[in-house]
């Protein structure tokens, strides 16, 4: 019976639950701590991946149609220029310039850079990169001798002077014509900040943005403004009376649309034309400015590039037609061509996204056809017959123009004159063409630029009767037009 006792016992199931154990609330937060980080750890790891993955295997762009130039190559290798560390500041280089998708990038950061600018004074300032493309292509260098306007300088409020002056508070001298023998000290009240001014702009990489508005902003110097005369002094020495000599330094888009209200420096390309004007011997000088002032309402600039638009350069050539005495044909004549969408340089050099967003039309205007066309490179070695016209698109839509620059063009029309007009200038030249073909029998362009024989032995050759000069400010007033057609007289 005892033993049968002992068995029930032992067949009971006893059920004992133990008290779980007590987690505090420090607990839990290490534990909340360790889960959120091995979250970040995983979510970084496959970010830094992915990020590594499309830098390494993306697709590399070799050129940048926003900036219009080729982007950097990879390096060559070799003994020497890894030891000399060529190699690897190009692949520096290299992977800094190819990013893949490297256009929709700098356009969203152009995005997000538009709403981090710091507003001064109604002026919203971005990092300005003193080497960039804008600043060596466009900016004249700057020397003593700069035709600079400086910003407005605003009289400070001057109060009646305390018993005595402390602390950070400023101190004038006041001046009169005649002399003072002690300094009076008076306490200066600065006056407010003045509040922000939607007329004032904004400036981007040395460029201003205004009103949807890209604008170089031109600075200019006596020095490279008495080179550039003396230079086609020359010339005119040259050629002798027999041919006629012009100057047409082309305004830019800063003359006619500066906001009125900016306090940033700049020069005045107006200044600056009317000084080379006055260092010219025997050479017939034309200033397009009274005349572009006129139609400053119509679209005669490119609002995204720094070129002018065809109407602009159309007032220009026909001022030039008619101090030079040959018929021009009225604009009515000519057939007109659009291409939408146009968004140029000045966006690839500023990233200022108001540019980007806000594209326009880019028009060319086709004359007659009453010319034919030949290029030719630039020795003069072989030619091809074409079209004035080439097609071209996207930020390189000014090259429509004859193609570009690197060439020379020949054409010959069917003007009632016996007239050779040679053309040498920079990209702004180009435009010009197309309103000249009904004003001369013969028209060479060269660029200043691209052209490797000596240039007065050319226009003897082939009967030159009139030369124009036609560049912009930048390159007349900044030591560019004169380097490079001192090189065309002495090659």
């Amino acid at each position: 019976m005892k033993k049968n006792f002992t068995n029930e016992i032992e067949n009971i199931d006893i059920d004992v639950k133990l008290p779980e154990p007590v987690v505090t609330v420090e607990e839990r937060r290490v534990k909340l701590r360790k889960r959120l980080n091995r979250i970040n750890v995983t979510l970084f790891a496959f970010l830094l991946a992915g990020t590594s993955g499309f830098l390494l295997l993306g697709k590399r762009p070799v050129m940048s149609d926003t900036e219009n130039r080729k982007l950097a190559p990879f390096p060559v290798f070799s003994k020497e220029t890894l030891l000399s560390g060529e190699f690897s500041n190009g692949l520096s280089e290299f992977f800094n310039d190819t990013t893949p998708k490297r256009t929709k990038l700098k356009n969203l950061a152009a995005s997000i850079k538009d709403h981090a600018g710091i507003e001064m004074g109604g002026v919203k300032v971005y990092t300005v990169n003193n080497g960039s493309a804008a600043a060596n292509k466009f900016n004249a260098p700057a020397g003593s001798n700069a035709r600079v306007t400086a910003p407005p300088v605003t009289a400070p409020v001057i109060t009646e002077a305390p018993p005595a002056v402390t602390g950070d508070e400023a101190a004038v001298t006041d001046v009169t014509a005649e002399a003072v023998t002690e300094p009076v000290t008076e306490a200066v009240t600065e006056a407010p900040p003045p509040p922000p001014d939607d007329n004032a702009g904004e400036l981007s990489n040395d460029i201003m943005i205004y009103k949807n508005r890209g604008i170089m902003i031109f600075y200019g110097s006596d020095e490279c403004c008495d080179e550039y005369a003396a230079v086609l002094n020359e010339y005119k020495s040259r050629l002798g009376d027999g041919v006629n000599v012009f100057n047409m330094v082309c305004p830019t888009a800063m003359t006619f649309y500066w906001p009125e209200k900016s306090d940033i420096s700049h020069g005045d390309e107006n200044a600056s034309m009317e000084y080379i004007k006055g260092q010219l011997n025997n050479i017939t000088d034309i200033n397009t400015i009274n005349v572009l002032k006129e139609h400053k309402d119509e679209p005669i600039y490119a609002r995204t590039d720094h070129h002018w638009q065809a109407l602009g350069a159309y007032y220009a050539a026909k001022q030039f037609a008619e101090t030079a005495g040959v018929p021009f044909a009225d604009i009515s004549t000519y057939e007109k061509n659009v291409i939408p969408d146009y968004v140029g340089t000045l966006y690839g050099y500023s990233g200022a996204a108001d540019l980007n967003d806000n594209p326009e039309d880019f028009v060319y205007y086709v004359p007659e056809k009453n010319y034919t066309v030949r290029y030719y490179s630039t020795a003069f070695e072989y030619s091809y017959e074409g079209s004035l016209f080439q097609e071209a698109y996207g930020v390189s839509a000014y090259c429509t123009y004859m193609g570009g620059d690197e060439q020379i063009v020949h054409l010959e029309t069917q003007a009632p004159n016996e007239r050779t007009l040679f053309i040498i200038k920079d990209s702004y030249g180009n435009a010009l063409v197309p309103f000249l073909t009904g004003s001369f029998k013969n028209i060479f362009v060269v660029d200043m630029r691209y052209f490797d024989m000596n240039i007065i032995n050319f226009m003897q050759e082939h009967g030159a009767t009139d030369l124009l000069f036609a560049m912009n400010t930048f390159s007349a007033a900044g030591g560019s037009g004169s380097y490079n057609l001192s090189l065309l007289l002495n090659q």
